[in-house]
């Protein structure tokens, strides 16, 4: 399939409507994730020039961790970002893969400022801005697997060599995210199912970098014991750890491997009390 003109949507050929529609969705389901389509230009650098090691992708990748807490060591910051970028690479990836059966390669990159709407007030942000190319039509998982690892390992690397995180944690990091990822794309297609499914697919193939024998979704109920309304919602229980822990006043998140399985149900019922089953 031909690549996609930047300015009209366009194959030289023909539209893409399928391509556009999943772009579409993203924007209005995802917007704290940026996609484009069509070849790069000059508002974006190729993934290889903007991971490259003291480069500024990297730089400010990490230094952006630090508002979330005080007291970060760099392999606390880079877990935060390899969890951040491959949960935001998943997101983009998945809803072509999952949306319309697409695979693609991401052929730009760019961190931008972002504003999103919280509590009724704007907070500023940064988020990833993916510009897509060369997207292939009927992707099988295997390809999509090879392509999406294909994509992370130079990160990966890159964050080893400037922060000491080990690749396997930072694989268990991507893995939590892509099967994360998988799991509110399958939501937001109106199939949960097909989204853990294939997320699993990947993550229990021995050989993968992505292998987990930890990871997994599980479905957690609660019910309230007022009105005797009952809630169950599928969570993804996680195979890495983000570290946050060990920052200032930090804390486990409420899927952390490192939680018992029956303090982390407990959890996450209390949170799903706590939101009217959302």
């Amino acid at each position: 399939m031909k690549a996609m003109d930047r300015r009209t949507g366009d194959t030289a050929d023909a539209p893409l409507p399928q391509a556009l529609a999943v772009a579409e969705r993203l924007r209005v389901r995802f917007p704290d994730v940026g996609v484009s389509l069509g070849p790069g230009d000059i508002d974006f650098t190729a993934p290889d020039q903007f991971w490259t090691d003291g480069g500024a992708g990297i730089e400010h990748g990490l230094d952006y961790q630090n508002r979330f807490a005080s007291d970060m060591t760099d392999r606390i910051r880079a877990a935060h970002l390899i969890a951040f970028y491959s949960n935001q690479l998943s997101a983009v990836l998945g809803a072509f893969y999952l949306g319309a059966g697409f695979g693609a390669a991401v052929c730009g990159l760019r961190f931008e400022d972002w504003n999103r709407t919280a509590k009724g007030g704007t907070v500023a942000g940064k988020r990833y801005h993916f510009r897509l190319d060369r997207l292939q039509p009927d992707v099988d998982i295997g390809d999509f697997e090879l392509g999406f690892t294909a994509h992370l390992k130079p990160v990966i690397a890159a964050l080893k060599r400037r922060c000491g995180l080990s690749r396997g944690a930072q694989w268990r990091l991507a893995a939590d995210s892509l099967a994360g990822a998988f799991l509110e794309i399958g939501r937001a297609i109106g199939d949960e199912a097909r989204g853990m499914d294939a997320a699993l697919a990947i993550v229990k193939r021995e050989g993968s970098p992505l292998y987990s024998e930890e990871l997994c979704y599980e479905e957690v109920a609660a019910v309230d014991p007022a009105s005797g309304a009952r809630w169950s919602r599928q969570y993804r229980m996680r195979c890495g750890c983000c570290l946050y822990f060990r920052t200032e006043g930090g804390s486990y998140c409420d899927t952390c491997v490192l939680l018992e399985p029956e303090a982390r149900r407990a959890r996450l019922a209390a949170h799903l009390m706590q939101n009217g089953g959302a």
